[in-house]
């Protein structure tokens, strides 16, 4: 009778697969297993994970952890009132059996969306995946808990605000011009000739204070290469390795692990991500008024001194 294989080998298997591009085979002639089994194991120690960690280490900061994010965006970025920024990313898969033509996205490669919400630490602090590549940003957001909460006023502690050039401005999330602008997302102005210096300033400082989530998301697939690959198998395991490769970014970036430069390079050779459709809507007054009130005081003394400390 076979020997049961051990959750520290099973744990090990499934690490070196997300670490790697390896084939199954080859992990499976690595660590004397079978093909199926490391399929299984791979399966179930990802849903494991996602499900035993995700409440402790893919959570939004409260408290003094979120007056550090927001001190961060502040003063190292030169946003203030930051407390996360947002995009989407696509993560290449087989093409599944059903509705495979869903999830051809734009770049004409088979893929799920994953809506990654970070913060000024490079913690991923809320993710969505599931959706297939074919769908908007937008109306992935619009689908999501993250949306609901914010239209309801129920994402940020309301207390925590302050008046800029007399607009009232709670806490806000950073994002492309393929999002909505909303009174607690803000996204750059549109860009042509006629642009004024102050939008272009504004647009600057938003794309700096947003590397924030590109750098998150660059670290997360140095550190765990699997997701620049093509994942050979079934939607719903590949969501659940998506999730819980970015609870293990999570751990490590907590831990200060450390993490190499040249792990990036996979990252930049990596498939090519389609590119944001900027989104048409129609602007709501609030949202607007936060916007200018942000552009207009970074053109101040004052404004203009934010993210000028160092880190």
């Amino acid at each position: 009778m076979r020997k049961a294989v051990s959750p520290r080998k099973r744990t090990a298997i499934t690490l070196y697969y997300m670490s790697s591009t390896a084939e199954y085979r080859t992990i499976a002639n690595l660590f004397g297993v079978s093909t199926p089994f490391v399929c299984l194991c791979i399966r179930d120690v990802c849903k494991a994970i996602t499900k035993k960690l995700k409440n402790n280490f893919l959570k939004v900061p409260e408290g003094e952890d979120l007056r550090e994010v927001m001190r961060l965006y502040k003063e190292k970025w030169g946003f203030a009132l930051c407390a996360r920024a947002i995009d989407g990313t696509h993560i290449p898969i087989q093409a599944p059996q059903e509705n495979r033509t869903d999830y051809i996205n734009r770049k004409s490669y088979h893929s799920i969306v994953m809506q990654a919400l970070v913060d000024s630490k490079y913690l991923f602090r809320d993710v969505v995946i599931s959706w297939p590549g074919s769908v908007h940003d937008a109306r992935v957001l619009s689908n999501s808990e993250l949306y609901n909460r914010g239209c309801n006023g129920q994402l940020f502690d309301p207390s925590i605000k302050e008046s800029v050039l007399g607009v009232d401005i709670g806490l806000l999330i950073l994002g492309d011009p393929a999002y909505p602008l909303l009174d607690w997302l803000i996204k750059p102005y549109p860009e042509n000739l006629n642009t004024p210096n102050w939008q272009w300033n504004f647009n600057y400082r938003l794309s700096r204070t947003r590397m924030t989530v590109e750098d998150t998301l660059g670290r997360w697939k140095g550190r765990l290469r699997r997701v620049l690959k093509r994942m050979d198998m079934a939607v719903s395991s590949a969501c659940y390795l998506v999730a819980a490769s970015c609870i293990l970014h999570n751990i490590c970036e907590l831990r200060k692990d450390d993490f190499l430069q040249e792990w990036l390079e996979d990252v930049h050779n990596a498939v090519e991500q389609p590119d944001n459709i900027p989104l048409v809507n129609q602007r709501e007054r609030d949202a607007s008024n936060i916007r200018d009130a942000l552009a207009v005081f970074f053109t101040t003394p004052e404004g203009q001194t934010l993210g000028s400390g160092s880190e």
